[in-house]
């Protein structure tokens, strides 16, 4: 957010852009979540598994930087990092750098249940990656001129009358 620059209040194309991106994003959350469950895993542990994995390989994986990347507080994320070694899912090693800091590294058995579970996420993210790029679009450019995300809208007035667009 901007200091000291006044912000221009949303308008209704831009509210609806707004609710389609959260609608959208939830949407695909929960579908991985569904999916990561199937797969007998917790939600949470495949985070941090992909959390771990996809970092760049300029950023240590600390137990700091994933709470971080997480939003999660540090003992949260202790209790999140022991429950999925004691799964299995990865390990914990000292830093070679720093003897007092802890770095994370994958197991064979992580890496394995990231290769099951991402595809899937991928193959939803071409469905609504789209959409979401498009709303994203429409509430940062300057224009704001109404919804792009391919969804027709429909508003009833007070008179219950349907009106198109608004």
């Amino acid at each position: 957010m901007s200091k000291g620059k006044a912000l221009k209040p949303l308008n209704q194309a831009e509210y609806e852009s707004l609710a389609e991106f959260r609608y959208q994003l939830r949407k695909y959350l929960r579908f991985m979540e569904e999916r990561v469950r199937e797969a007998g895993q917790n939600p949470q542990q495949y985070q941090l598994v992909l959390a771990i994995k996809g970092l760049p390989d300029s950023t240590r994986p600390t137990i700091g930087t994933l709470a971080k990347r997480m939003q999660l507080n540090h003992n949260s994320m202790v209790e999140l990092v022991d429950r999925c070694e004691r799964k299995g899912l990865l390990r914990r090693s000292r830093s070679g750098n720093d003897r007092r800091q802890v770095e994370l590294a994958l197991t064979p058995e992580g890496d394995a249940v990231l290769r099951k579970l991402t595809s899937a996420g991928r193959e939803e993210l071409r469905t609504v990656g789209p959409i979401l790029a498009q709303a994203i679009q429409h509430l940062i450019s300057a224009e704001g001129k109404g919804p792009k995300h391919g969804v027709t809208a429909t508003r009833k007035t007070s008179g219950g009358n349907k009106k198109p667009g608004t």
